[in-house]
């Protein structure tokens, strides 16, 4: 057996009568308890949700966090391939530079 490492969880919630998809991502061994907005995790999700007929999400990511950000992603088939392109708005609170 070969051990692999996980650096972040996603959570991720349907849309339901009268509510969006949401999506939350935690990955605090990288210093990250939540994510406000995480286009990563979104390229996975909608590889994912591909096969079952949803060629395009958008996801609500940050509302609780009083940083609200949507998150869309698409797939794109072209008989070879799948492509994923994620997109969105956020607002750039803080910048760090290292």
């Amino acid at each position: 057996m070969t051990a692999t490492a996980c650096w972040a969880a996603n959570a991720y919630s349907p849309p339901g009568p009268a509510r969006p998809d949401s999506s939350q991502v935690f990955a605090p061994s990288i210093g990250v308890p939540e994510d406000i907005a995480n286009a990563n995790s979104m390229a996975c999700l909608a590889a994912r949700t591909a096969g079952s007929g949803a060629d395009r999400l958008t996801v609500d990511m940050g509302d609780h966090l009083g940083r609200p950000s949507t998150v869309t992603a698409a797939v794109h088939h072209d008989g070879l391939e799948r492509r994923i392109r994620v997109g969105g708005r956020a607002a750039i609170v803080r910048t760090l530079v290292r």
